[in-house]
């Protein structure tokens, strides 16, 4: 008798159904992903009114062709407690409407979510899969220090990671990390993937935007795509793109972000000449257009156990639409994957980065870097590329 598909609800009611740009990249867009696969994918989700979850339901169906279940009990300004409080009402509420579904994988990719799936897949007698994306109890500690509540949030953290039937994990570091404080050795690694029809390098778009910037094939664009956020280091960012700029005028910085007057004012204070320094803001479907028109992307991070486990989207986008990679050390798998593969730089800052940098424009033809990239991108970091360990992740029991 053939065995059926796997039937895989992710159970995602921490962040708004219809608001969050990083629900729908890095969960509706792999549930859709799947969906195509040879998996059969649902959704469960939250929403602040019930005007907005009826919306989030015809969107996502509509978007993803995923069938979605979404319970306006999320608060509108949600933290930790009333994200608890959301996975708890949406798992009373529904417990009973997917009884007869045939769910054979219950998702979650957060601790919080994890606790109330686990009790649900438990019900369904399905797979509870936890997918690690990052270190929250130590993300806390960087922001507010080694509190009473930071501590707790890693426990909670790891001890998710230990009751879940199954792991996956963005990086091999992280990968190892749990291995050592959590004692699973059976972590799956999917890194953060990009979607294919959203990013890719558009020779159109780079001319058009190119000529709007006033820009020359001559000229080499330095971009930042990104927020302001302290652990983005745009400070420090600015301060390297300034020197480089100044020692070779061809170089223009270009600044993707959609914290536009806060970078404005940070270049204005690093006194950075106004006409080397691009400004833009745009809507994420259009990001892979300023991508295309930029020659090499930067990312900046300091060298803790955070990021060391990390898988950065924005450094998939950035190689998807052509661009070699500038980075710091200790970003995720990242800092010694991409210069080992010829698609990446990465810099000593304990020497000066500027001189680094300018070797490295000097000595290389970005153009035949950038058809290097874009295949490392599709061969690395597509879903396509990861199906093979999303089919073991999502195995029958």
């Amino acid at each position: 008798m053939p065995q059926s598909s796997p039937t895989i609800l992710f159970f995602v009611p921490e962040w708004p159904a219809l608001g969050s740009s990083i629900l729908h990249a890095q969960v509706l867009s792999v549930a859709s992903f799947l969906n195509q696969h040879g998996f059969v994918c649902q959704f469960a989700g939250a929403e602040t009114s019930s005007s907005r979850a009826q919306e989030a339901v015809a969107a996502i169906a509509s978007q993803y062709k995923v069938h979605a279940v979404v319970k306006p009990v999320l608060a509108p300004q949600a933290h930790a407690w009333e994200y608890w409080c959301a996975c708890k009402r949406v798992y009373e509420q529904i417990r009973s409407e997917v009884a007869d579904a045939g769910i054979t994988h219950v998702y979650a990719r957060s601790f919080i979510g994890s606790m109330w799936a686990r009790r649900l897949a438990r019900k369904l007698n399905a797979v509870s899969i936890f997918d690690v994306r990052g270190l929250v109890g130590l993300e806390k500690q960087l922001l507010i220090g080694p509190t009473v509540k930071s501590r707790l949030l890693s426990w909670l953290e790891l001890y998710e990671v230990r009751r879940a039937d199954r792991l996956g994990a963005v990086s091999t570091n992280l990968k190892h990390y749990l291995s050592r404080n959590a004692d699973r050795e059976d972590t799956i690694v999917i890194p953060s993937c990009f979607n294919e029809q959203s990013f890719y390098f558009d020779p159109v778009a780079r001319k058009v935007l190119r000529n709007a910037f006033g820009l020359t094939e001559d000229n080499i664009l330095l971009c930042y795509s990104g927020g302001t956020d302290t652990w983005q280091r745009i400070g420090d960012l600015i301060v390297v793109l300034k020197k480089v700029c100044s020692a070779d005028r061809r170089c223009k910085a270009l600044f993707l972000t959609n914290n536009r007057d806060e970078v404005a004012g940070l270049l204005r204070e690093a006194a950075f000449p106004s006409d080397q320094a691009l400004i833009h803001g745009c809507s994420h479907k259009e990001v892979h257009r300023y991508l295309s028109a930029a020659d090499l992307g930067f990312i900046m991070r300091h060298d803790t156990t955070v990021n060391n486990v990390a898988s950065p989207v924005k450094v998939a986008e950035y190689l998807a639409c052509g661009l070699p990679v500038i980075l710091t050390r200790g970003i995720g798998d990242y800092s010694e994957m991409l210069p080992g593969a010829g698609v990446g730089v990465l810099v000593d800052e304990t020497v000066d980065i500027v001189d680094q940098l300018l070797h490295f424009i000097h000595n290389n033809n970005l153009m035949k870097m950038r058809d290097k990239a874009v295949q490392f991108a599709r061969s690395r970091l597509t879903m396509s590329a990861n199906l093979e360990s999303y089919r073991s992740l999502y195995a029958a029991r």
